[in-house]
């Protein structure tokens, strides 16, 4: 992806409108990609996404049953994939919503055969452009961790955390909190966004009874070890 030249790619197309979908499949085989299928609402274009492994994903935020930014959300959750988002809407809370989904870009309809291909290009650059910085980030974070300085990285695991009450995504979180992770970290990590990883981190205060990120490390760990004390009991009790 770092070439100047964009490569062939597989391109999961999400579009409900039949004629915008056989135009914009047309002009993406022009420019030389592949559409491996073609979604025509989110719960199946979540599937079709998780089962075909494409190289991109083309997302339009207008879908029945389940809407574009719900749908990129999920595929989002599950695996990493660059996404172009598709809209005909210019109101703030579509913008808003956008802005909480970790996309490289979106294109306002209608939008031209050139615009496509320029969106193309910009999305792979920055989604590489991420990947990097996100590996990058693990990297040191195994640097440090094989130092010894992070041992509330090694009580606070993903796993342990989910024992205490919280969900996946805030465990993962937290995690990292506790590695000393800024906001904008942790959606590099995550392949999320800071005002998402913000949230959870508020979901997490309240779920903990802290107001500050050390005092949430604080109580985790407090919860975890007096779990595993009660866990391993008294070896004299009878």
């Amino acid at each position: 992806m770092n070439s100047s030249k964009v490569p062939e790619l597989s391109i999961l197309l999400t579009e409900d409108e039949p004629e915008v979908a056989r135009y914009m499949a047309t002009v993406l085989k022009v420019l030389g990609h592949r559409v491996v299928a073609v979604a025509h609402e989110g719960h199946e274009a979540v599937e079709l996404a998780l089962q075909l492994s494409p190289d991109l994903v083309i997302m339009d935020i207008d879908l029945p049953k389940m809407n574009g930014v719900t749908a990129a959300r999920k595929i989002l959750e599950r695996t990493s994939v660059p996404v172009i988002i598709c809209t005909g809407r210019s109101d703030n809370d579509a913008l808003a919503s956008l802005r909480e989904l970790n996309v490289q870009a979106y294109l306002n309809k209608p939008f031209s055969a050139v615009q496509l291909k320029s969106a193309i290009a910009i999305t792979l650059a920055q989604y590489d452009l991420h990947d990097r910085a996100r590996r990058k980030i693990l990297e040191l974070s195994e640097v440090l961790a094989k130092g010894g300085g992070l041992a509330d990285a090694a009580v606070l695991t993903a796993e342990r955390l989910q024992e205490i009450g919280l969900t996946p995504r805030e465990a993962q979180v937290l995690h990292w909190v506790a590695q000393g992770k800024s906001n904008g970290d942790i959606a590099v990590i995550l392949e999320s966004s800071p005002r998402t990883i913000a949230k959870h981190i508020e979901h997490v205060f309240l779920k903990l009874g802290v107001e500050s990120r050390t005092a949430a490390v604080a109580e985790a760990r407090r919860r975890i070890q007096g779990a595993e004390g009660v866990a391993g009991g008294d070896p004299e009790a009878v």
